[in-house]
């Protein structure tokens, strides 16, 4: 059997969450004795993959450059995918694209969800406060005025999930609670398309002889996601509460440099801002995980570090979380966005060492719901239901 994966950024594990989740299938696929292949529609920026083939753009300007849609054409007539894998659905360029040529190539097409679908909704007063000119967000910064903006997002989202489920022979969505995000705006339209299949992880450490009076957080520095403007406060709150523990930050981004000025200038002490590195050293160091994010899809970067026995604290900000952890058990989840809660209660875990390795060891039982081996099965026994 031939795959294809799509994707418009470049094609690097270690750049983003889609990225990593592409790499991960694919050298499981490759392993199981498909054959893979990935075309990336960015033009530089690639890791050579360690298993199948990789094609990219030619040219500048991604999937909106009409070279490069006439490249992928010829990618696709040369390797003759029997799936197609969509890692940009709402790309309608490309989406538009792919679903004109399975009706003469013949592979199946499957869209892939890679976000909540309630990002806007959930975090609709900030994104408007981040995204709308000053007079204009003081005008709709009231109860009606958040409303219709929201009403707004949903007919237009309605409208991108409709030409979604319409385009793709099947929507893959992260988790059962991203069906209820769905319902919300297309109600059960096409229900018959939609199936979920989460992220995974390589493999489960249950080795914790190495864990150090760490506090990690991994993830890309900025604010309108993953909500870095809360770390330094974090941290302040904290770091008198933990003699002896450290708070390591691990990434790059948009927010980078104005964090390390906060942490300059707030003078806060046991503080390591590492820049973007290669993670899995620093989950086998660390303790306890903080994720302070305002919205995800399926985070990698949770299911890697309770693999390594990291501890998660995280506000409870989206849909599929509470599905992905146990509240209490293998992780705390805690009211978006209490700086000061969340302070108190990483204080209360590294203060209790037989809590924290309680949650640490249930953090190793919870990661084995994710492997590749038991994800990865769900893949194939789902490719046998649709490749007749």
């Amino acid at each position: 059997m031939n795959i294809l994966f799509t994707l418009t950024p470049a094609f690097d594990p270690n750049d983003g969450g889609v990225q990593r989740t592409t790499w991960k299938l694919g050298q499981y696929f490759t392993e199981q004795g498909y054959n893979v292949s990935y075309f990336s529609f960015n033009h530089e920026g690639h890791v050579e993959p360690e298993f199948g083939n990789l094609f990219t753009a030619k040219k500048p300007d991604k999937n909106k450059n009409p070279q490069n849609i006439e490249e992928l054409r010829k990618v696709l007539d040369q390797i003759q995918p029997d799936i197609v894998i969509n890692q940009m659905p709402y790309e309608e360029g490309l989406r538009d694209t792919l679903a004109e040529l399975k009706s003469s190539q013949g592979y199946k097409l499957l869209g892939c969800l890679r976000n909540s679908l309630f990002s806007f909704k959930s975090n609709a007063r900030d994104k408007m406060k981040q995204l709308l000119p000053a007079p204009v967000f003081k005008l709709l910064d009231n109860p009606v005025g958040i409303g219709l903006v929201q009403l707004r997002h949903k007919f237009k989202h309605r409208r991108d999930l409709k030409a979604i489920i319409d385009r793709h022979d099947y929507f893959i969505l992260l988790a059962p609670p991203n069906r209820e995000e769905l319902r919300y705006f297309v109600g059960d339209y096409k229900k018959e398309k939609v199936v979920s299949i989460p992220n995974s992880i390589p493999f489960v450490h249950e080795d914790l002889s190495q864990k150090e009076k760490i506090i990690l957080h991994v993830g890309r520095i900025n604010i309108s996601q993953k909500r870095s403007d809360l770390l330094a406060d974090f941290w302040e709150k904290l770091h008198k509460q933990v003699p002896g523990w450290k708070f390591v930050v691990v990434g790059d981004g948009p927010y980078f440099k104005t964090l390390k000025s906060e942490v300059e200038q707030r003078n806060l002490p046991r503080i390591a801002l590492e820049g973007f590195q290669t993670p899995e050293a620093y989950y086998k160091r660390a303790s306890v995980f903080m994720m302070p994010s305002a919205y995800e899809g399926f985070p990698n970067t949770l299911l890697e570090a309770q693999s390594y026995g990291c501890a998660p604290v995280l506000f409870n900000s989206y849909k599929a979380l509470d599905w992905i952890v146990e509240d209490g058990k293998n992780a705390k989840l805690i009211s978006p966005f209490d700086t000061q809660l969340m302070a108190d209660e990483v204080a209360a875990l590294c203060n209790q060492p037989d809590t924290l390795k309680h949650m640490q060891l249930s953090a190793l039982g919870n990661a084995k719901r994710f492997t590749i081996e038991r994800v990865g099965n769900q893949w194939e026994e789902f490719f046998e239901e649709i490749i007749k």
